[in-house]
């Protein structure tokens, strides 16, 4: 939860994919994510898991489409994050964990993580700490 400039209570919620059968990799990215996943539940938050290993490959690419519009809009990029220019995706909430952020009641996030802004990778821990 958090107060907007407005003084109107603001409930943020997050989906974390994450497979259960693979350990995220050695990458910049996945830096101190043990930490932040333990830190987020912690907080006062709404924390969805979402197992991949449990999801058809349809299933996986639909949320990470998903997840690909707060990139559009805020114009950062997650496409090599998450995999390689000419394989979009394919580590998705598998070798690399992606936290969805949702602002109150919307349907799609508002933003993920870890993302890559101004040539900066930004991880799930940094977002995390901040919050």
């Amino acid at each position: 939860m958090n107060i907007d400039g407005e003084g109107e209570v603001v409930v943020w919620a997050f989906k974390l994919y994450l497979s259960s059968k693979e350990e995220p990799l050695d990458l910049k990215c996945n830096q101190g994510f043990n930490t932040a996943i333990q830190l987020l539940k912690e907080k006062e938050v709404i924390l969805q898991i979402i197992d991949t290993s449990q999801l058809s490959d349809e299933e996986l690419y639909s949320a990470y489409s998903e997840a690909c519009a707060p990139s559009v809009y805020k114009k950062f990029r997650i496409r090599q994050i998450f995999g390689s220019r000419r394989h979009s995706g394919w580590l998705f909430g598998k070798g690399v964990p992606a936290l969805l952020v949702y602002e109150g009641s919307q349907e799609y996030p508002v933003d993920i993580y870890p993302h890559e802004e101004r040539g900066r990778i930004i991880t799930i821990k940094e977002y995390v700490e901040k919050l």
